[in-house]
């Protein structure tokens, strides 16, 4: 019971790691992007581009962590399911993450380029940086998709198993069928900057919400005792 205590208590701070690293990300590079001259100003403000770039993967590396670590306790009740959520919270989510992070690095390398030229390849630059710029962005679409599927998968089984109570389990699936859809919009609306503020971004803050809310309980009060046993004396039963 100590280590499924202990998992608890890893996965809620792998949650609260990763969303903090996450809107951090957003914070340092904001001043960046929000210049008129961005992306071709970036080598100008290179190491706090480049934090806010490392911190993607502070957040994905948890993030992606979470349903690997999950696995050995879901497994018992449905493995199909369990190896799901590894594949699109973990593998495909973190492949998500990578993809933004090697835009940011090629957008300074353009920076830097800038400065090293004529004026007259000045268009030509601003032209690549915003392919680059676009395509970070559909990757974000991309990833709020796999990161949705993946999170469905996950409430289903807490919800499942009743390894936390079904409220927050459904609570989590319903915002994760909220999240697909704002992100579904955001691709066939040519929204690809979505926030919560853009398109039907506001569905994004019931999942947002309940993952912290999840994180808090995970921490605080853990799995329910009387499931884990439930699902320790489902596989002995299999395994006769």
């Amino acid at each position: 019971m100590k280590t499924y205590r202990k998992t608890a208590v890893i996965v809620g701070i792998l949650f609260i790691i990763g969303t903090v690293a996450g809107i951090l990300s957003g914070v340092v590079t904001a001043p960046i992007t929000s210049e008129s001259t961005y992306p071709l100003n970036i080598s100008a403000s290179e190491t706090q581009w480049l934090i806010g770039t490392l911190l993607i993967l502070v957040m994905g590396f948890p993030l992606a962590m979470i349903p690997v670590l999950l696995y050995p306790v879901f497994k018992k009740h449905n493995e199909v399911l369990a190896l799901g959520a590894v594949l699109f919270r973990g593998v495909l989510e973190m492949v998500c993450y990578l993809i933004p992070v090697i835009g940011q690095f090629l957008l300074l390398s353009v920076s830097q380029i800038y400065g090293t030229t004529e004026a007259g390849e000045a268009a030509n630059l601003q032209a690549l940086g915003s392919v680059l710029i676009a395509a970070n962005d559909w990757s974000s679409l991309l990833l709020g998709l796999v990161f949705s599927i993946g999170g469905m998968m996950i409430y289903v089984l807490f919800y499942q198993t009743r390894l936390v109570p079904r409220w927050l389990s459904g609570w989590g699936f319903i915002g994760a069928i909220l999240y697909f859809i704002a992100h579904l919009d955001g691709i066939f609306g040519s929204q690809q900057v979505l926030s919560f503020n853009s398109g039907l971004g506001f569905l994004m803050a019931p999942l947002a919400i309940q993952e912290m809310v999840f994180a808090v309980w995970m921490i605080v009060k853990g799995f329910n005792p009387s499931a884990i046993a439930a699902l320790s004396a489902k596989k002995r039963l299999n395994e006769v």
